[in-house]
């Protein structure tokens, strides 16, 4: 009878060979096995599997994107700006960074490191008696 220990990426799990059939004592790192060295078992963990048999994980912190319409791609960790940075006015309009947006009542900067636009507004043009 022969016995082989192989080390893998599991909490005190050992695979133990006897007569050439493997036995598994416990599950995996959220349900898989993964052999000795770095994993990434989802887009946003980065994952060591020591020789022990211990897998030491990382969360990615996703930092702020800048931009107002950002999309999560399906395999990437962190949401992207498909249109550049930009930021909102008030009315709901996207201003791409450094362009200006007006109305007849404001006027709006995209400014960076900001996802809502700085805005100026306008005094309101006191209305002409009509002379009938």
């Amino acid at each position: 009878m022969s016995l082989t220990i192989h080390s893998l990426c599991l909490t005190a799990t050992i695979f133990l060979t006897v007569s050439g059939q493997d036995l598994v004592t416990s599950s995996g790192y959220h349900g898989n096995v993964y052999p000795v060295g770095s994993f990434d078992p989802s887009p946003c963990e980065i994952c060591q599997c020591s020789s022990c048999g211990q897998a030491y994980c990382a969360i990615v912190d996703c930092f702020s994107v800048g931009c107002v319409d950002a999309v999560h791609e399906p395999n990437q960790c962190c949401p992207v700006c498909p249109n550049g940075r930009n930021c909102k006015a008030p009315d709901g309009t996207i201003i791409k960074h450094g362009d200006t947006y007006s109305t007849a009542y404001m006027t709006c900067h995209c400014l960076q490191f900001s996802t809502l636009a700085e805005c100026a507004y306008k005094p309101p043009q006191p209305v002409q008696p009509q002379i009938v």
